[in-house]
């Protein structure tokens, strides 16, 4: 069953929550709001569910208000009749505890464009090739006929541009122009998306990176940085995860780098690794290799030991990567 087929057939009284991943970006969010107002026009009564923070440098999308935390009594009325919408979710893990929401529902619908994504769903649209999971609810909104305005459109795109770097991680092609043009004469404003999402950061923010920066090493024989922050870094400078947007693009300033690595304590003896990278390199079988992933140019893994040996062992183990991909012999090690 297509989802447009789904959306023509469900009664319009048919409860429906949508959600997306733990450690939302401008693609999860633009994502569950655009569907949102799409479910909205299509008059149904959907509701939006997140179980965190919703980062500070968003705030300017619209409908935020409207995004319900998982103790909110509403969700009590959760069964097996509602549909749940995961949106830029490449697989179930990545819900947290949003999974005791989706185990409920007998109909799940995947909507994504990770090239990993496992299919999960009753119904899954998936499209690795897209460049944001906001482009498929624009599609979406174009086959079910439902009008553009500007929150929707906001929306849409600042998944799209959040999620290419601002155009960075991926070739402008016609059909991207067109898509682009068609948003902005819909009351879309590029401007602000890359004012809050890439230039709004708060002065905590500011000094993390001073750390990270600091901290930073690049490897000239195998052309990538790798950085760090620790949990007593966050306490120096009074900073959240969410100060630590952007950090891990910093190591591919340099000339001729291939990938760029940040790893983020989280508790003790917990990490959260980030991965970047530019031309072609794919950073994907990295990723992997730890039990992550996520896309050719931008993937993520968390991993649990001791520092040193965290830091070690990953730096060997691109080490390894890149000289398998350039033909030059050394040890691969995980």
């Amino acid at each position: 069953m297509e989802i447009q087929h789904l959306l023509n057939s469900l009664p319009q009284k048919t409860p429906i929550v949508i959600a997306s991943h733990l450690n939302i970006d401008g693609d999860g969010l633009g994502s569950m709001i655009s569907l949102y107002l799409l479910l909205i026009q299509k008059k149904f009564y959907p509701i939006m569910v997140y179980d965190d923070t919703i980062p500070y440098f968003y705030h300017f999308l619209p409908n935020l208000k409207d995004i319900l935390p998982l103790t909110h009594p509403r969700l009590k009325q959760i069964s097996e009749n509602t549909v749940f919408f995961a949106v830029d979710c490449s697989n179930t893990q990545r819900l947290g505890r949003l999974n005791d929401i989706r185990e409920k529902c007998s109909l799940v619908v995947n909507i994504d464009h990770h090239p990993d994504n496992s299919s999960y769903g009753t119904i899954n649209y998936v499209d690795p090739h897209c460049p944001s999971t906001t482009i498929l609810i624009y599609q979406l909104a174009k086959k079910s006929e439902v009008e553009l305005d500007s929150s929707l459109s906001m929306s849409i795109l600042t998944g799209l541009i959040t999620d290419t770097g601002g155009f960075q991680y991926v070739e402008l092609n016609q059909q991207l122009l067109s898509i682009l043009e068609d948003l902005i004469n819909q009351g879309a404003s590029v401007a602000t998306i890359m004012r809050y999402a890439f230039k709004c950061r708060r002065y905590s923010a500011l000094k993390l990176l001073g750390i990270a920066l600091n901290h930073f090493v690049y490897d000239y024989q195998y052309h990538f940085g790798i950085t760090y922050l620790l949990q007593s870094d966050f306490e120096l400078c009074g900073a959240s995860e969410e100060d630590t947007e952007g950090i891990v693009d910093y190591g591919l300033y340099i000339p001729g780098s291939l990938i760029s690595v940040f790893i983020r304590e989280v508790d003790n003896h917990s990490f959260k690794v980030s991965l970047r990278s530019q031309d072609e390199t794919n950073i994907l079988p990295i990723a992997h290799a730890f039990g992550g992933g996520g896309h050719l140019k931008a993937a993520g893994f968390k991993i649990q030991g001791d520092f040193k040996t965290v830091y070690h062992n990953l730096k060997e183990h691109i080490q390894g990567y890149l000289s398998s991909q350039s033909g030059t012999p050394h040890s691969l090690s995980v």
